[in-house]
């Protein structure tokens, strides 16, 4: 049976990130974030150093919302909805399981653009849900990431279902808040940079993570995996034996 996300939290802000294509590493900055403020949705661009290397790597700005403009406010939300597509397109709720949305979910367009990603094939942006005052048990999907040169098996190894391990590497030479994904001691990959920032904040108050292979596809030269994580706090009834309980 194919489990869903089973806790919507909707979001009050999501976080833009925009991936430099050309460059060797296909790094990802963050270069923004979408606030909602009295009902309207306002894009206000970051500052300092990670938005000063995202410009020097060719970041423009997003379309129509110029960087010499700090914060924009006028239809910021019709704009990034053009990254969803319509709820009257027959095959919409396929859409929402694809992204382990149960296919009759509530959802905003809002917290549809944070839990989906929003992605779309070639300009390199992506919109992350933070989390910012989570329930005591919540869900996300991601998407692993550098499965294509980091994992120590090949995706036709993988089953839906398998369980996913959590291994924080401190010492990681790149990135010393890197989280690996590993499924029965093979290294698939990392978490996506848009998340450790969540993920290392529900450690540090003493969550548990587990997860699970929830969708593969992509093509043989290209294979994408995705893991349906599930987060508690300590507080929460006895985890399963299963569940690879982690500490930053």
């Amino acid at each position: 049976m194919t489990r869903f996300i089973e806790h919507l939290v909707e979001p009050q802000r999501l976080l833009l990130f925009w991936q430099a294509r050309e460059s060797k590493k296909r790094s990802r900055y963050r270069v923004g974030q979408l606030v909602m403020k009295g009902g309207q949705v306002a894009l206000q661009y970051d500052h300092g150093p990670e938005m000063a290397e995202a410009k020097q790597m060719g970041f423009e700005g997003y379309p129509a919302f110029p960087l010499k403009q700090v914060e924009h406010s006028h239809q910021v939300m019709e704009a990034f909805k053009r990254r969803l597509p319509p709820r009257s397109r027959g095959d919409f709720s396929r859409y929402l399981e694809l992204r382990a949305l149960p296919a009759d979910a509530e959802i905003s367009d809002f917290a549809l653009l944070g839990y989906s990603g929003a992605k779309l094939p070639n300009d390199g942006f992506e919109l992350v849900h933070p989390f910012d005052d989570p329930p005591e048990a919540f869900e996300v999907l991601l998407e692993v990431a550098g499965f294509r040169h980091e994992a120590e098996l090949d995706a036709s190894e993988l089953n839906k279902g398998d369980s996913v391990q959590f291994v924080p590497e401190p010492e990681n030479p790149v990135d010393a808040q890197a989280i690996r994904m590993e499924s029965a001691l093979r290294k698939l990959g990392y978490v996506p940079r848009g998340h450790l920032d969540m993920l290392h904040r529900m450690l540090d108050q003493g969550a548990a993570l587990d997860g699970e292979v929830f969708r593969i596809n992509g093509s043989l030269e290209r294979p994408l995996v995705y893991v349906l994580t599930r987060i508690r706090l300590d507080d929460r009834p006895a985890m399963p034996a299963n569940v690879f309980r982690i500490q930053a």
